[in-house]
């Protein structure tokens, strides 16, 4: 391990990747770090090195991205730091270059770098509604990743519900491997997805992901499991994991429809009502966000180099707001070009060179992105599946009840960090991943304003769960953290 590294990467995934494979062949130093232990990100989840299938992700929609892991996992000079996760990122006390604090199997230590490249993803967004902390209740993501990684199915009887079009590949990819569904539920109306066609010159452009879709749809009608609209689960029963999912029309305004509720038994239900932006060290460096519209979370703003706030750490990929991996590889590419451009190993002709057919085609692909994103949005249903007595803060074992009390009783609560002071919601291992979302929703919906104008909580130090005695033996170092640590 070198001294200090020219930019340290933080994630492996189509991001991560791209920007590697730049700017090794530049002569950088480079470290990338992931929490898993292969490249690839969640999009190519790998097997175990010792697994060898021969048909793992085989569609033509992972082609661009397992061509870029390929060249990735020969790349001679990076260093790869697997397991690992970054727990916290300090400027250094001389003001050149950062400290990241590195958390692992064998403990904490440091390591400094000139520069630092934040591309962690994203994770699916938490869905509260009753019964959803049963066993048996997953989101897409999880169940995909036991699906890619491992081969395992964990359920016998296995329903999907959400808003998200991952439900369609992922139930493509569960009866491909002999699971049984028994439907795919998605709250939109039919009609609706018309509207990805509306544009022509954009379909025609993201035509890849249009056709898997098309093609799972046939998958599924093939082997008979229904795919219905205009349905969502409305809560989740059973004692000690999940019997039964009762079944709730929603119109094409994103209400529900009262009346009598259809029940399914199933044992496994996944839910995919999107995902947020993984944002919570950009956000701890003093990093620029705002609220990622319509779906929700907080995406790290960027200039045209994906340059953020704060000087020498940039960001791409779904931490800029979620838009899929073809989005996230023109981000990394482009970030990689910008950092090459601050460090003079390009001229601005060269680099804008380089990166003038990048930003066309990441023009287009970001249309489609915003649609899809609009046409994935459950911020209007959500609100109305939770209930007083549905848990809020799994962490906690906090009730909406004690958020709707405490802002009813006028207790100054407009932010989330107020409601750890009085519900400790947000106060677990997660530091409110699981929750903030839907707190900030909820205090919204109270409010009578949009969740953009309430301040999510502050990420804090450190931003995973670390052992205590892993940090009590780290000496002081020269660095210092950026504006809400000093103040706090």
């Amino acid at each position: 391990m070198q001294a200090t590294y020219d930019v340290a990467i933080v994630g492996g995934g189509p991001a991560g990747m791209a920007a590697a494979e730049i700017l090794t062949a530049a002569g950088l130093a480079i470290v990338l770090i992931d929490e898993q232990q292969r490249l690839g990100g969640q999009i190519l989840r790998q097997p175990p090195a010792e697994f060898s299938p021969s048909d793992w992700l085989s569609g033509l929609g992972y082609a661009a991205a397992k061509s870029l892991l390929y060249r990735a996992e020969q790349l001679s000079g990076a260093e790869l730091l697997f397991g690992t996760s970054v727990v916290g990122l300090f400027r250094r006390k001389t003001g050149e270059g950062f400290t990241l604090w590195l958390a692992s199997a064998p403990g904490v230590r440091r390591l400094a770098a000139r520069r630092v490249l934040l591309a962690p993803g994203c994770y699916d967004m938490p869905a509260p509604l009753p019964g959803w902390t049963l066993p048996g209740v997953m989101t897409l993501g999880g169940i995909q990743s036991l699906l890619k990684a491992q081969y395992f199915i964990p359920g016998d009887s296995i329903l999907l519900a959400g808003t998200h079009p991952l439900q369609l590949i992922l139930a493509q990819q569960i009866v491909a491997a002999g699971g049984r569904l028994k439907a795919v539920l998605f709250a939109q109306q039919r009609r609706a997805v018309w509207r990805l066609l509306q544009d022509p010159a954009t379909a025609l452009a993201n035509a890849r992901p249009l056709l898997d879709a098309a093609a799972a749809l046939r998958a599924l009608r093939r082997a008979g499991v229904a795919v219905r609209f205009g349905r969502t689960v409305a809560a989740i029963s059973g004692t000690d994991r999940v019997q039964a999912a009762q079944i709730a029309q929603v119109s094409s305004g994103g209400q529900l429809v009262a009346g009598p509720r259809e029940t399914i038994a199933c044992d496994l239900v996944g839910l995919g009502f999107g995902f947020l932006p993984q944002s919570e060290l950009a956000r701890f460096a003093g990093a620029q966000s705002v609220w990622a519209a319509p779906c929700g979370g907080w995406r790290v703003c960027h200039d045209d180099w994906m340059r953020s706030s704060v000087t020498d750490l940039s960001v791409a990929g779904e931490i800029t707001g979620v838009a899929g991996a073809a989005v996230a590889m023109l981000e990394g590419a482009l970030a990689a070009e910008g950092i090459l451009l601050d460090c003079g190993k390009r001229t601005l002709v060269e680099a804008r060179r380089h990166c003038r057919s990048r930003r066309r085609r990441l023009a287009v692909l970001t249309r489609f992105a915003r649609l899809l994103a609009e046409l994935s949005s459950a911020a209007t249903l959500l609100p109305q599946l939770a209930t007083p007595d549905t848990i809020l803060c799994r962490c906690e074992n906090i009730r909406f009840s004690a958020l709707d009390r405490a802002a009813a009783a006028e207790l100054a609560i407009t932010d989330a960090n107020a409601t750890k002071l009085v519900t400790r919601a947000g106060m677990g291992l997660c530091q409110g991943r699981n929750c903030e979302n839907s707190t900030l929703a909820r205090l919204a919906q109270a409010g009578g304003q949009a969740p953009a104008g309430l301040a999510g909580f502050t990420p804090r130090f450190p931003l995973k769960p670390v052992p205590i005695i892993d940090l009590i033996d780290m000496e002081d170092e020269a660095e210092v953290g950026y504006s809400h640590s000093k103040s706090e």
